[in-house]
């Protein structure tokens, strides 16, 4: 039987997430190649954990939660824009920062990993790059691998205050696929400890 879609996930609150949504609007103007994220979607990913089972879940909470109880809350900075893998050759286009610039989030997101781990979850190979998708390059890219050349001009030259928020709390999310895209449900949340 197949199990749960899940992931653990950090929100921005409200305010931010409509900043972001704001930094998005602004590469949406001629790139109908792009899927975009709807801003209650905006998020970090701390861990995509995939297929999960109800078992696994149980587990999971009571070594999320004693991980969590070694953290007080932390602030989170984003600073820039880009793409995966590269922006001349997108498969994401994403608001983020780099690791040096949020140490906190770095230790946290090891130990969600470490916590996994202990559940079966295999560790992730790629180094860990704290970002919020902002949309999605849908189906074959364009011919070269490129998008509108206005976007990448636009996300090249994209400057902004940095967006500071507080992180009090991790949620583990279920994530379900239809043809329109992903909707998420809480599963439950990880308080840091005050």
């Amino acid at each position: 039987m197949k199990g749960l879609r899940t992931f653990i996930g950090i929100f921005p609150p409200p305010e931010i997430q409509r900043r972001i949504e704001a930094i998005q609007a602004t590469f949406k103007v001629d790139c109908s190649t792009v899927r975009w994220e709807s801003q209650t979607k905006f998020h970090i990913t701390v861990k995509f954990l995939g297929d999960t089972t109800e078992k696994q879940l149980g587990q999971l909470q009571a070594l999320l939660d004693a991980a969590a109880d070694t953290f007080s809350p932390f602030e989170i900075t984003l600073l820039s824009v880009g793409c995966f893998p590269s922006v001349h050759s997108p498969k994401i286009v994403w608001i983020g920062s780099s690791p040096e610039e949020n140490p906190d989030l770095v230790r946290c997101f090891g130990a969600v990993e470490n916590a996994c781990a202990e559940v079966g979850f295999k560790k992730d190979d790629r180094p860990f790059h704290p970002h919020v998708t902002l949309g999605r390059v849908k189906g074959p890219r364009p011919r070269g691998g490129k998008i509108s050349g206005n976007l990448i001009t636009t996300i090249e030259n994209t400057t902004f205050e940095p967006l500071k928020f507080p992180c009090t709390e991790l949620l583990v999310m279920k994530s379900d696929l239809s043809p329109s895209g992903s909707t998420y449900s809480k599963q439950w949340s990880i308080f840091l400890k005050h």
